[in-house]
């Protein structure tokens, strides 16, 4: 049975649900999960499409979240944008995204005693992100949570952005640890679909998307808080 609010159970049930402590890693997308950022990158994405001429949706950056950069250039300047171009543009926007969104960086609640609570109880613990290195060194160095995972993949440690399953999939094979073992934390409905193709369990929380939206890809559990995870 698929379980879509984690009210309609108690704590021990929704633990038992997401694979605590039964699974044997936890696999977490990094924007919008593991920080409450995608307002920044939305923004970011848009002033960075002005200043090119370009205009670009909300609704649009939000559907292609956990998509490559590539993805995202391809379609904002509708043509194919070459490697170094592409790379050249991409740092350009991830600029500006840190500079928006460092004033703002913050834990969200809950999420660092599930980490505490997990490393001590010997579950495994990775990263799987589209986002470039810089920007996984900006979140995690910046939290000060990098001593939690024993792997982190981003967007240079796979071929294919999600809903592939390939980060996923790369981020159980770091951890030496079969995908069906491993509870993926996701925001987006790309990532949710990427988890399912992996064949792992997934946790969506609601910090980017709504739960409805989010009900329609039949994650295990939603949450709107870590906390709800946490006793």
């Amino acid at each position: 049975m698929i379980l879509t609010d984690v009210q309609d159970v108690n704590a021990s049930n929704v633990r038992q649900r997401v694979g605590r402590p039964t699974a044997a890693a936890y696999i977490f997308d990094m924007d919008g999960t593991l920080v409450d950022n995608c307002a920044w990158h939305v923004l970011a994405w848009q002033e960075f499409a002005r200043r090119h001429g370009r205009e670009i949706s909300k609704r649009k950056i939000l559907d292609w979240m956990g998509a490559t950069s590539s993805f995202y250039m391809d379609r904002i300047f509708e043509r194919e944008v070459g490697k170094a171009e592409c790379d050249a543009l991409t740092a350009e926007k991830e600029t500006l995204y840190r500079e928006m969104y460092a004033p703002h960086m913050q834990l969200p609640e809950g999420l660092g005693d599930l980490l505490s609570d997990a490393k001590a109880r010997g579950v495994r613990l990775a990263i799987a992100t589209g986002g470039s290195k810089d920007n996984v060194d900006f979140i995690v160095d910046g939290l000060g949570i990098r001593s939690y995972f024993d792997a982190i993949i981003d967007c240079s440690g796979y071929e294919r952005g999600k809903p592939a399953p390939d980060c996923f999939l790369a981020a159980a094979s770091a951890l030496g640890v079969r995908p069906e073992d491993c509870t993926v934390f996701e925001d987006a409905t790309n990532g949710i679909e990427a988890a399912h193709a992996a064949g792992m369990k997934v946790v969506a929380v609601t910090f980017t998307m709504p739960r409805e939206t989010l009900m329609g890809k039949s994650p295990d559990v939603i949450i709107d808080s870590f906390t709800e995870l946490c006793e």
